[in-house]
């Protein structure tokens, strides 16, 4: 469960270090990790970041538990696939997106704010992870009790200097 890549916001992180790692295909968390909760506007940076990526020939695949409209409309913005309703950590949804980019698991990662959803669910399958922070303190419920036990879990992580820039 340890992310390859701790940011602060998703266009902290350089692209250019998934050419390194060889990723070909990225999936990418949707609510607070580039769009606020409960919202459908991306934020300026990661708009640009993502536009960035796809301009390297990297793919890219939203992935949401989020069921509603915003994950579709956001999909449709940038022309890419999106995996809604995912169960993550589930794996069958990673295998999905992995299934819409085209590549394997090796090939590719995910980016996201959640330790035991994102990273978790990206690790199961062979990518990547990188771990942002949430955009928002405005959260699903069941993710402000994920988040609780995610905390000591990062301290931990952070303790042993397995967290990585």
């Amino acid at each position: 469960m340890t992310p390859d890549a701790v940011v602060e916001k998703v266009e902290d992180f350089d692209a250019a270090r998934f050419e390194e790692w060889g990723v070909r295909g990225i999936a990418l968390d949707l609510d607070n990790t580039i769009v606020p909760w409960h919202t459908s506007l991306v934020t300026p940076g990661a708009d640009a970041w993502i536009r960035g990526v796809l301009g390297r020939g990297i793919g890219v695949c939203l992935i949401t538990n989020n069921y509603a409209g915003g994950a579709a409309a956001t999909s449709a913005q940038f022309d890419i696939p999106v995996i809604k309703g995912a169960l993550k950590p589930s794996p069958w949804a990673f295998r999905g997106a992995l299934r819409a980019l085209g590549v394997a698991g090796a090939n590719a990662a995910i980016v996201g704010d959640q330790l035991f959803t994102d990273v978790l669910g990206g690790k199961l399958v062979g990518m990547r992870a990188v771990l942002v922070k949430p955009l928002s303190r405005s959260e699903f419920p069941t993710t402000k009790i994920v988040r609780f036990f995610e905390r000591p879990m990062l301290a931990a992580l952070e303790k042993r200097g397995l967290l990585k820039p």
